[in-house]
């Protein structure tokens, strides 16, 4: 039997090499691999030059190995699959964890993604996340955050 995870590949020469790059960690990471799709590609532009190509995959692995690690690291720890940091219980910008359907203060909208960002937030952005290029209004709900100048 297969599970689907998502991984997001990095790299600063191609989408190509950034799939390249999340497969080797995967496999790295001990998951039996079986074939992978491409989600989404993006990258970040800094000074008007590429900086870095993202790539979003699925990839089909198996359901259980023996080397799979566990996602909490302790009790209300969790391990986000793509930068390897340890999160609170409700992960970060780039893993969140959903517990249930929330509503948005500001826009009054179902949020059925934790990564849901409304108009009226889009004004206070303030940090990109220098890991996975997600951007938010607190440090704390990033990876590796930098203030957006």
């Amino acid at each position: 039997m297969l599970k689907m995870i998502e991984v997001i590949g990095i790299s600063p020469i191609g989408f190509s090499d950034a799939v390249k790059k999340a497969v080797d960690e995967t496999v790295k990471a001990g998951k039996k691999i079986h074939f992978f799709e491409t989600v989404e590609q993006r990258g970040t532009v800094s000074e008007g030059k590429i900086k870095e190509f993202q790539v979003k995959i699925r990839i089909a692995v198996d359901m259980k190995t023996e080397t799979d690690a566990p996602l909490h690291a302790k009790e209300g720890s969790h391990v986000c699959p793509t930068c390897g940091q340890h999160s609170g219980p409700d992960g970060h910008m780039c893993y969140p964890v959903s517990k249930e359907d929330k509503t948005c203060d500001w826009c009054g909208n179902v949020i059925p993604d934790e990564r849901h960002l409304c108009d009226g937030k889009l004004k206070e952005l303030t940090y990109i996340c220098n890991s996975c290029g997600r951007t938010a209004v607190k440090a704390e709900y990033l990876c590796n955050p930098a203030i957006i100048k």
